[in-house]
């Protein structure tokens, strides 16, 4: 064994041992420990998938170490289980890079002159035939970076621009006149009411505020500096706009992929080392930002809700925002598993309903052509009075297709996460790189549902996207003026 060979085992032998020595205190400390110690070993290379892997982790050390209102101990003894559950997904996330990696290595011509990668004008969308090598002083996952191409800057604005009319638009046949539940003073039973006379029509328009913020965040992030303060503009009004429902998924699902996007590209050539490190730092910030805010407010949300649970999570927590804050944060990382909990121990009086439940995001169209399925019924009668609704993403595919079933289902859509991260990691079109960066958020959101089959956001993403995407390519109705 070669020396640089034994300093790479080092680290594994070592988290082997001390997570042993966990699980002999613990099993459920040490399926926290695990997580935790492989994401730290993940993360030099294959950062986005050691931060899900972290995820769970957190989550569940939230779940045994921090008291709520809500716990019980459904909880806790559902952490071996929904390890490996998730032990399922994030290998089956792993082994689907490395098939991606490997066929795309297979398939890569030797290069020579010709196929030397050419930088593309403005109005341009050559997709490299070649990887080439790494520019000096770029090694690792930054080699395999690659560098954002947008679309001219007349096009990109009539595209944000037709965003936000299609935006408001929703807003207007979603609260039809009526105060929003962000300025409401009971946020929660103004979004009840919202959600009961909303239809599909009226959700897919109403998202385009995250689909707007997301671009626009990324084009600030990431393009030239002419013009980026236009889109910080763009960013605040579509923040806002995403705020009205009091959601914090719809704000966090604008801001978290594009910055996922942000970490994922490389910067440019001409951009030197320290203002690349101010770009990395300041997209760690509005990170940290939009996730304090979502945690503070879901805190405050609660204080000012009404019912048993906001009741008792007063009495818990007071009226102190620090400590409401803190109730909040524990809410959201261990609620699905505490309700998933419960759904374990019913599991047998659900007979499998064979792809029922995985396509709840058709609504009523769904329920007439199949039958009705509420996967929230269920869990909300699991979790009277406090009517918890998450129940991470293996509540589904157990519903669906049984105990067994499940882990198939899982490593199914890792392998499909997995080709997806890697392949689209070399791209160069804001709208592969978008993509990428929802299907990892959505990966990640996993601790909660599984988000893209129960609300149909991706309905309206899809066809955002894939207008970004023509929008990089030339093409001969493009007016001339739009090409500049």
């Amino acid at each position: 064994m070669t020396p640089n060979r034994f300093r790479a085992l080092v680290p594994w032998v070592v988290a082997v041992v001390a997570v042993a020595a966990v699980f002999l205190w613990d099993v459920e400390f040490g399926v926290a420990a695990a997580f935790l110690a492989m994401a730290a070993l993940l993360f030099r290379h294959h950062m986005w998938l050691a931060i899900c892997t972290a995820a769970w982790g957190f989550v569940f050390l939230a779940v045994l170490t921090i008291p709520g209102p809500y716990d019980s101990p459904a909880g806790p003894a559902a952490v071996p289980v929904l390890g490996f559950y998730a032990a399922c997904f994030l290998g089956a996330w792993y082994l689907g890079r490395r098939l991606a990696a490997a066929r795309g290595r297979s398939k890569e011509p030797t290069p020579t002159a010709e196929t030397v990668e050419s930088t593309p004008t403005a109005d341009t969308f050559v997709m490299p035939a070649v990887t080439t090598r790494p520019a000096a002083g770029r090694t690792g996952l930054e080699s395999e970076r690659a560098e954002l191409r947008w679309p001219a800057e007349s096009r990109l604005r009539v595209f944000v621009l037709f965003l936000l009319l299609l935006a408001v638009i929703g807003a207007a046949l979603k609260f039809r006149g009526d105060v929003p539940p962000l300025f409401a003073d009971n946020p929660d039973a103004a979004r009840e009411a919202v959600r009961l006379r909303s239809n599909l029509i009226t959700g897919l328009f109403s998202e385009f505020w995250g689909i707007g913020l997301a671009v626009s965040l990324l084009r600030a992030l990431t393009g030239k500096a002419e013009g980026r303060w236009a889109y910080v503009v763009f960013v605040v009004i579509f923040a806002f706009g995403a705020a009205l429902g009091a959601s914090k998924n719809s704000v966090l699902l604008g801001i978290v992929p594009p910055l996922v996007a942000a970490l994922s590209v490389r910067r440019s050539a001409t951009i030197s080392p320290k203002n690349r490190l101010r770009v990395s730092l300041v997209v760690l910030v509005i990170g940290a930002v939009a996730v304090g805010a979502a945690v503070f407010l879901g805190g405050q949300r609660t204080l000012a809700g009404t019912g048993q649970f906001e009741d008792q999570f007063r009495a818990q927590y007071g009226a102190s925002p620090l400590y409401a804050s803190v109730g909040s944060l524990d809410l959201s990382l261990s609620s699905s598993v505490e309700t998933f909990g419960r759904l374990w121990e019913v599991r047998e009086q659900h007979p499998p309903t064979w792809g029922r439940y995985t396509i709840t995001f058709t609504g009523s169209v769904g329920d007439r052509l199949f039958g009705p399925a509420d996967l929230y019924a269920i869990t909300a009668g699991l979790s009277k009075p406090f009517y918890m609704n998450t129940a991470t993403f293996v509540a589904i595919p157990l519903l669906d297709y049984g105990p067994i079933g499940a882990v198939i289902f899982l490593g199914l859509l890792g392998l499909s996460v997995g080709v997806i991260d890697r392949r689209l990691a070399a791209a160069w079109s804001p709208a592969h790189h978008l993509t990428r960066a929802f299907v990892i958020y959505f990966a990640t959101f996993g601790v909660y549902e599984l988000y893209p089959v129960v609300q149909p956001f991706w309905l309206a993403l899809a066809p955002g996207l894939v207008a970004l995407y023509l929008l990089s390519k030339p093409m001969r109705w493009i007016p001339e003026w739009m090409k500049r």
